[in-house]
């Protein structure tokens, strides 16, 4: 296991990152730390309107089972260019037994895998990534 030191790895210099002015929106629920994350992006780039939001929710049916691929298609429809790195095409079935997806998993399942499978069709960029350490030159 490693030690916090180690993973903070070496302390950043200049130019070693970016600070972003993005504004802090609060998650509404205990469930939907996805959508308040898409809104602060939507709003950062200056593409957020609070009902335009909720029309995008409501006509991609996202209610309170929200999942990585839900965002990539949430971001695609605001026309954010972006790519859904995933180690998993598809549900990973380990959360099955996890209390906050127990009791809707087998639908969920099913959604979310259709969402997977119609990705490409959908122009909504997913590729099954590694976990990658990006290492300092």
């Amino acid at each position: 296991m490693r030690t916090e030191a180690e993973a903070a790895g070496p302390p950043l210099e200049p130019g070693d990152f970016v600070q972003l002015p993005v504004p802090i929106i609060q998650q509404l629920y205990h469930w939907d730390c996805g959508l308040a994350c898409s809104r602060m992006v939507l709003r950062y780039l200056g593409q957020l309107d609070d009902s335009e939001f909720e029309r995008a929710l409501q006509e991609l049916q996202l209610t309170r089972s929200i999942w990585t691929i839900d965002l990539a298609y949430l971001m695609h429809h605001f026309g954010v260019r972006h790519r859904f790195c995933t180690q998993t095409l598809g549900v990973d079935k380990g959360y099955k037994n996890q209390s906050f997806y127990r009791k809707h998993f087998d639908t969920e399942e099913t959604r979310v895998n259709q969402l997977f499978a119609q990705a490409k069709a959908c122009k909504v960029l997913v590729e099954k990534c590694r976990n990658v350490q990006h290492q300092r030159q």
